[in-house]
This record gives structure tokens, C-alpha cells and sequence, in this order.
């Protein structure tokens, strides 16, 4: 099985440009209960990605908030060309939430991100410039700002993954990357087995069906406002115990002879 292929690129230089040839981009932000931050997060990838790329677009799949998320979001439609807001009525889950949403952008180059505030949208240049030769670039979080037993746990988890699994990706789980939407439409359609980390197991169905799939640092930043909407701290041992019962299914599915399609 190929090497996950990789490429250091320095995060955080916000001087950019958009390449000559630049097409546009579907920024899809997922958002449950983030009242605080929406507006900021949406108003970022919009000054410094969107407005750079014409055609460009922003998806916010809005999961069921009940904190005044809905009534922000009905203003920044109203204000902001191009974007484009999922209600959801009630709240669906992170998995279901990502699905639905993955079918709503008119671009094939999409910008994937949670709203929590904790990435900066001038990190996608690295990633979107490397899409000419890639067909997802992920980032992996340097001075990750989390606490010490989030860091603890990212790290023994992607150790874990690239042993089983024989790749190397730092931070496989990363929420900000860069994918071609039809390249996500191949494996859409697929029985997925993870009902929580869900971009580990995008990530690796990527990789082993063939797709190129490059890494690049991001800059990790400290939640501004209330507390982190990731798992909390009384769900995360019966996650992990779900996910690792999923790796035999998840390798048993994407080592078949018949799973690998791109050469």
C-alpha cells in the first residue's frame, strides 16, 4: 500500500494570492449552538477566502441550535452574497449533519470546517494551492490548544491509526481540509462504519481507494467563548472503545482487492 503522501508547508501567511487559474471553492461549516463565535467564523472565511475566489461559496449546515445561531445566520444570508445556510430543525448528529451537507455545494473543490473558531481561514491557501496535484489536503493542528489530555489522547489515537492501518498521518481526525467533492461522491455511497470520528474514516477510504491525499501544518487556536463543543470528557472512553471495535471492519472493507479504483 502506497505511502499517505505528505508535503510540509508553513501555515499562517495570510499574503496568499489566488493563483491566476483560481476556481472557486464550497466552504462547508458545520455549526451546533455557537451564537458566540458563528459570526466571526463566517465572516472570516469569507473576507479571506470567498472574496478572493469568485463563484466561491459558503455552506453553513446549522445542527439544531437552540442558542441563537438560527437568528445570526438568517442576518448573514441577508448580508453576504454566497452565502448559504442548512437549517436544521432538530439536531441530527455530527455524522448526519456532515452527509447532508456534503450534498449541497455547487463547486468541486471543497473547504471543510467545524464553526468552533479555533482555525484560521487563511490556513486553506497552503491546502487549496496544493489541489492541482491532490485530491484532499488535511491539516494537522502545531501548538494545538486543547487541553493536555485532548493532546494525550489525539496523539495515542493517531498512533494507533497509522500502525493498524500502515499510514502516517499526524493529526488524521483534523476537522479543516480541502477535498474534491466528486472524489467524495466515489465513496459516499459506501457502508461507513464510524459514527463519531467520521474524517478519520473519510480520510483513510480516501487513501486506500487511491486518491492522493497530502498533509500540511495549521495553526490551532485557543476557544474564545464558552466551552468546546467536541466530545465531552464523560462520552470520550465509549467513543474510543466504538472506534477501535470499528478498525477490523473499517480494514477488513478498504484492504479488499476490489476496494482500490484510482491508479
Amino acid at each position: 500500500m502506497r505511502e499517505a503522501s505528505y508535503c510540509e508547508v508553513m501555515p499562517g501567511d495570510s499574503s496568499y494570492p489566488a493563483p491566476a487559474d483560481s476556481r472557486p471553492v464550497s466552504i462547508v461549516l458545520l455549526a451546533h449552538n455557537e451564537a458566540e463565535v458563528i459570526e466571526s467564523v463566517v465572516r472570516g472565511f469569507y473576507d479571506k477566502v470567498v472574496s478572493k475566489l469568485p463563484g466561491s461559496e459558503i455552506i453553513v449546515a446549522e445542527d439544531g441550535s437552540t442558542d441563537g445561531t438560527k437568528e445570526i445566520l438568517a442576518r448573514l444570508v441577508n448580508s453576504l452574497p454566497g452565502v448559504r445556510w442548512e437549517e436544521g430543525k432538530e439536531k441530527r448528529g455530527y455524522v448526519n449533519a456532515f452527509k447532508k451537507a456534503m450534498a449541497l455545494p455547487v463547486n468541486d473543490l471543497v473547504v471543510f470546517c467545524d464553526s468552533s473558531g479555533k482555525h484560521d481561514p487563511d490556513d486553506v491557501w497552503p491546502m487549496y494551492q496544493m489541489m492541482s496535484e491532490y485530491d484532499m489536503v488535511l491539516g494537522y493542528k502545531v501548538n494545538r490548544a486543547d487541553p493536555l489530555y485532548r493532546n494525550v489522547m489525539s496523539t495515542v489515537f493517531n498512533s494507533l491509526v497509522n500502525t493498524y492501518f500502515s499510514v502516517g498521518f499526524r493529526d488524521i481526525d483534523c476537522p479543516l481540509r480541502i477535498f474534491r467533492k466528486s472524489a467524495f461522491l466515489d465513496i459516499a455511497g459506501m457502508q461507513w462504519y464510524e459514527r463519531a470520528l467520521i474524517n478519520f474514516e473519510l480520510t483513510l477510504r480516501f487513501h486506500y481507494r487511491g486518491y492522493k491525499v497530502a498533509q500540511v501544518p495549521v495553526r490551532h487556536i485557543a476557544r474564545q467563548f464558552g466551552e468546546s463543543r467536541g466530545l465531552p470528557l464523560k462520552k470520550i472512553p465509549r467513543v474510543i472503545v466504538n472506534t477501535l471495535r470499528n478498525f477490523s471492519a473499517i480494514k477488513a472493507d478498504i484492504t479488499r482487492p476490489d476496494f482500490r479504483k484510482v491508479a
